[in-house]
C-alpha cells in the first residue's frame, strides 16, 4: 500500500518550460519531504510536457504529471485537485520559486492551530532572469479586520506560491470557479469562501519568489477588470458582502487606477478613479488618484500584482 503524501503541490503549467525546472526544483528542495508534485500540462506546445515526464522519471512516487488539452489556468488547478492525495495543498506556478522552509513552517502552522483554514506567507519579486525587484509593505498583522473585509475590500491578496490550505477546506468550500477561468480573480475567489468556513493565517516572511514578466495575467487591465467586477458580483450578494458591496466596486476601480499609473497611462488612470469616485464619493482613496494622475509623473513603485 501507497502511503498518501502529507502535502500535495499543485502545478499548472502552459508553455512555461523556461522556467518549469527551477519550481520543480524548489518543491524537491523543501526541507519537509513528505510531499508530492502533481504537474497539470495544460496542453502546452512546447516542450513543457516533456519536461515534466522526464522530472516524473526521476523521482517516481513523488513527481506526477497529468496531460490534458488547453482548459486554463482553473480546469488545470481543478485537475489536479481531483487527483492530489495530500492532506494539505500547496500552489506553485510553473514560473514561480519556494524558499527550502516554505512547507515546513506552512505545514507546522496548520498542525498545531486546526480552526486555520489557509496559511500564506510574503513574496519576493524577481524578474524575467530571476533579478530581485524586492519585497512589498504587507499589511496582514496591521489591518485587525476578518479576512473577508480585507481580501474582499483589496486590502490586501495572498500571493498564490505561498498558499498552503487544508484539503477538506476545499471540500467545503468548493473548487476553483471556472467562470474566472482565463480572466484573474480565480485565487482570490476562492480565499474568499474559503475566509467563510476558516480562519486564514499570515506568516511575515518570504516564502516565495514570484516572477514577473509580460505574459503574468495580472497585466491584462481589461480582463482583470472584468474578473474583478464579477467577483463583486457574486459576493456583493451574500450576508457578509452585500454591505460592502459600494466600497469593494470602489476599489476594483481604485486597484485598476494604480495598476495604470504604474504602467504610464496616466489618462487611464484618471479615468479608473473617476469611476470609483462616482461609485463612492467618500473614497478618498479614489480622489487622491485623480489628483496623482493629473501631477507631474513620477516613477513607478511597484509592478502590478494584484488580482
Amino acid at each position: 500500500m501507497v502511503l498518501a503524501p502529507l502535502v500535495t503541490a499543485i502545478v499548472p503549467v502552459y508553455n512555461g518550460e523556461r522556467f518549469l525546472a527551477q519550481a520543480l526544483d524548489s518543491a524537491l528542495a523543501q526541507t519537509m519531504r513528505d510531499l508530492e508534485i502533481v504537474v497539470v500540462d495544460d496542453g502546452s506546445t512546447d516542450g513543457s510536457g516533456a519536461l515534466a515526464d522526464a522530472y516524473a522519471s526521476r523521482h517516481p512516487g513523488i513527481v506526477r504529471v497529468h496531460h490534458q488539452v488547453n482548459q486554463g489556468l482553473c480546469h488545470a488547478r481543478n485537475a489536479a485537485l481531483g487527483i492530489a492525495r495530500g492532506q494539505y495543498l500547496a500552489l506553485l506556478d510553473s514560473d514561480d520559486i519556494w524558499l527550502p522552509h516554505h512547507l515546513e513552517q506552512s505545514v507546522a502552522v496548520l498542525h498545531r492551530q486546526p480552526q486555520i483554514a489557509l496559511v500564506h506567507a510574503d513574496i519576493e519579486r524577481i524578474d524575467i532572469d530571476g533579478n530581485s525587484l524586492g519585497c512589498a509593505t504587507r499589511y496582514w498583522n496591521r489591518l485587525q479586520a476578518d479576512p473577508f473585509r480585507v481580501l474582499f475590500l483589496r486590502h490586501e491578496h495572498v500571493c498564490c506560491p505561498t498558499a498552503v490550505f487544508r484539503r477538506d477546506a476545499i471540500g467545503r468550500a468548493g473548487n476553483f470557479d471556472p467562470r474566472f477561468n482565463r480572466l484573474g480573480c480565480e485565487d482570490r475567489d476562492l480565499w474568499l469562501r474559503i475566509a467563510g468556513i476558516g480562519e486564514i493565517s499570515y506568516l511575515d516572511n518570504v516564502h516565495a519568489r514570484y516572477r514577473l514578466h509580460g505574459a503574468n495575467m495580472s497585466t491584462n487591465f481589461s480582463k482583470m477588470l472584468q474578473a474583478r467586477m464579477l467577483l463583486v458580483d457574486k459576493f456583493g450578494t451574500t450576508p457578509q458582502g452585500h454591505p460592502l458591496r459600494r466600497q469593494a466596486l470602489a476599489a476594483a476601480h481604485c486597484n485598476l487606477g494604480d495598476e495604470l499609473m504604474d504602467a504610464a497611462r496616466r489618462r487611464a488612470a484618471f479615468a479608473a478613479y473617476a469611476r470609483a469616485f462616482a461609485v463612492r464619493p467618500l473614497e478618498s482613496k479614489a480622489l487622491r488618484g485623480m489628483l496623482r494622475s493629473l501631477l507631474k509623473p513620477q516613477p513607478p513603485v511597484r509592478p502590478p500584482l494584484n488580482q
